[in-house]
């Protein structure tokens, strides 16, 4: 089996073990639910921290001047 067919075989199990977790109700990981969401197609949405900051100093300026 090449490395790449490997990769894909361990992939799939971990998917298999974190759906079967969450059938059950135990509590995912971070990893688990990671696998998830790329099998769904859903990365998880990551912001940008300097938008962030600016959005939140941008409010604190504008609440201030109310």
């Amino acid at each position: 089996m090449d490395e790449l067919s490997q990769l894909m075989l361990e992939h799939e199990e971990f998917l298999e073990e974190a759906l079967t977790a969450m059938e059950y109700g135990a509590l995912l990981t971070d990893d688990q639910v990671n696998v998830i969401r790329s099998a769904c197609g859903k990365p998880k949405q990551r912001k940008n921290p300097v938008l962030v900051d600016m959005f939140n100093d941008f409010g604190n300026i504008f609440r201030s001047a109310a």
